[in-house]
């Protein structure tokens, strides 16, 4: 299906959607950073390391390897060290694995790129949507176990205080959905899937989610500002797809 907006976003207006799409980011996770943080020096590393996140999923979307790649080990190694210095030990795994999915990603994309040296998606056959949703299962299967290993050494990336989502569902099990999603979802992005973007799309739901409940404003900023992109990387994926298959 043919979008006549998206085509121009993710065509002649590219550059300019970049441009003002970061600008309203900036704008909206600085806004949120002087309003509900106490400015301290994390808060700032904090800011500095999202917005380095903008750069990589808007280029990420627009399947530019070393930009996307590059700015996503940045963004990642940022992430590791405001987790490790706020105490959340636990919450370092996610941005470790993605750091080394960016670092692969950089050899295995320039290997299958298109003329424009912009890396050429991939569309996934029953096998690997399958594979996916095992993966998924079997992530929220052992999350728990793995969890309480790691709580009982220190490094507990979830911890189970009782609250609930409109006093229906777990927070806990809400967190576990969102850290399982987002490995998946990045794991299927660096290996060119893309279906990836539906996944990242589920992830942002559920993450907005969390940090509203957690009261983390900023997360909650950067996730709508991230399900925006997601949903413009969604297009570009699929039509450049397309494209390469002779079909468009």
């Amino acid at each position: 299906m043919r979008i006549a907006i998206l085509d121009k976003i993710t065509g002649e207006w590219a550059q300019e959607w970049t441009v003002v799409w970061f600008f309203f980011g900036v704008v909206a996770l600085a806004t949120g950073f002087w309003l509900t943080t106490e400015h301290r020096a994390l808060d700032w590393f904090y800011l500095g390391v999202s917005f380095i996140g903008l750069l990589c999923v808007v280029s990420l979307s627009f399947r530019r390897n070393i930009a996307g790649n590059g700015f996503g080990m940045l963004a990642t190694a940022g992430e590791t060290i405001v987790q490790g210095t706020a105490g959340a030990v636990g919450l370092m795994l996610a941005p470790l694995f993605n750091f080394f999915t960016h670092l692969y990603g950089i050899f295995y994309w320039s290997k299958n790129t298109d003329g424009d040296g912009n890396m050429i998606p991939k569309s996934a056959n029953k096998i690997v949507w399958l594979v996916t949703i095992a993966f998924i299962a079997i992530g929220l299967a052992l999350f728990p176990t793995v969890n309480n290993w790691l709580t009982s050494m220190g490094y507990g990336v979830v911890a189970d205080d009782g609250s609930k989502f409109l006093g229906v569902i777990d927070f806990f099990w809400i967190n576990v959905l969102a850290f399982v999603l987002s490995i998946t979802a990045q794991a299927t992005m660096i290996l060119r899937y893309s279906f990836n973007w539906w996944l990242w799309i589920a992830v942002n739901f559920v993450w907005l989610i969390v940090n509203l409940m957690s009261q983390n404003y900023i997360f909650a900023i950067q996730t709508m500002v991230y399900q925006i992109n997601a949903f413009v990387g969604l297009y570009e994926w699929y039509r450049s797809e397309q494209k390469a298959k002779g079909l468009a």
